[in-house]
């Protein structure tokens, strides 16, 4: 134990955990952060759809029925038009238009797509600007979650066009999402989106931040033929093992605080109030799992299978680093790895266990295909270093 500790001394120099820090700030700041920061701020009617779904989920929880649902519409909307008709009699820009309510506003925007004249199309757009609070998006929306959110599943059993294209596996899934309600969960798309993406760019710099940490040490050692006196020592070749060891707790202990640090960063989106949420919401636009999961079961997952895919690209890291004669030669090998494992990542994460997101799933039509794939990569790592280790007792020194 007490060398293992030494080897991981040596991996957790200032070097390299200072090089981690700074590929980690630059890859938060250039590809993550937008999903911070636009969450609830970006496009309309998206932060309308989130404001709502955590509307639902403070009054009713995770899970509701279609008589909440449109009890809690009709209030809203009327609560809605009252002010609308406030913004429409008080404002010039509708007058000008020849809209005088809210029902004068409807049969405008039910002529959408006919040509306005100007005034029309500035009254319009005018009850959707910032000047009107976005009142028209959130009517909208009230709209939209009434139409989608019971209707969503079914409308895929009546679609041929999707419902031709699934095997009986699929059709049973989708019949007991049905079955069992788990499309009244309030988890909306854009929740599951925002997190979806955010983890795929999470894990892109996990496996970067990996390959940094374990890479070099191999590699010194050989550079300055420290291998040659560490066989000559009491431990003798076993010491690859104790350094494989090393390098694993390692990958695992960035892994953790990689989460911890990200993951908190991320919670400051609010999502945790979905956690209990199922995945399988009406509100998130056909976008269904192959399991019967909660928001959080899907983060957790996620979560085990970074893990999992961390420790598999360590291991192959570690045996690269062992085959390099120097850090050029490594770098040249960690580059294609590097490409493989975020073309991994983009397959494993995007949509995870999603019956027509996952572009992995779509292709072998598997259910868990994301962890058996994930289970390969560190099946691989554990044969090619056993290989290497039963090698390295072998080779000659001289």
């Amino acid at each position: 134990m007490r060398i293992i500790f030494y080897e991981m001394k040596k991996i957790w120099n200032w070097k390299i955990l200072g090089t981690i820090a700074l590929v980690c700030a630059l890859f938060y700041t250039l590809f993550m952060s937008y999903f911070i920061s636009y969450y609830k701020s970006g496009n309309h009617p998206q932060a309308e759809i989130i404001y709502y779904a955590e509307e639902l989920a403070n009054l009713y929880g995770t899970s509701i029925t279609p008589e909440e649902l449109s009890a809690y519409v009709t209030v809203e909307r009327e609560r809605l038009v009252a002010q609308a008709d406030f913004y429409i009699i008080t404002m010039p820009v509708f007058a000008e238009a020849g809209i005088y309510s809210y029902a004068d506003y409807a049969l405008l925007r039910e002529a959408r797509g006919k040509e306005f004249t100007q005034a029309e199309n500035d009254a319009y757009w005018a009850l959707l600007g910032a000047e009107c609070s976005y009142l028209g998006f959130f009517l909208y929306t009230l709209e939209y979650m009434e139409e989608v959110f019971d209707i969503t599943p079914i409308y895929i059993g009546w679609n041929d066009s999707i419902w031709g294209t699934l095997n009986e596996r699929e059709q049973a899934r989708y019949i007991e999402i049905v079955q069992n309600n788990e499309h009244h969960s309030v988890l909306s798309y854009w929740t599951h989106s925002n997190t979806n993406d955010y983890a795929v760019f999470f894990a892109f710099m996990l496996m970067l931040a990996v390959l940094i940490l374990v890479s070099p040490i191999p590699i010194s050692d050989r550079h300055v033929n420290i291998h040659h006196l560490q066989y000559s020592s009491k431990l003798g070749r076993e010491i690859m093992r104790r350094q494989l060891v090393a390098t694993l707790l390692s990958a695992f202990m960035l892994t953790t605080l990689l989460i911890l640090v990200f993951g908190g960063i991320y919670s400051t989106n609010g999502t945790y109030l979905f956690w209990d949420a199922n995945i399988n919401s009406g509100l998130n636009i056909g976008n269904y799992s192959v399991f019967n999961m909660a928001y959080g079961e899907w983060v957790m997952a996620i979560i085990a299978l970074m893990y999992i895919l961390a420790l598999g690209v360590s291991m192959l890291a570690f045996v690269m680093s062992r085959f390099s004669r120097n850090m050029i030669t490594l770098i040249m090998k960690l580059i294609p790895m590097f490409a493989a494992a975020a073309y991994l990542c983009t397959a494993v994460f995007n949509y995870s266990f999603s019956m027509l997101y996952n572009t992995l799933y779509q292709f072998v039509r598997v259910f868990g295909v994301e962890a058996i794939v994930c289970g390969v990569v560190i099946l691989i790592g554990i044969t090619v270093a056993t290989i290497v280790m039963r090698r390295e007792k072998r080779v000659d020194v001289m």
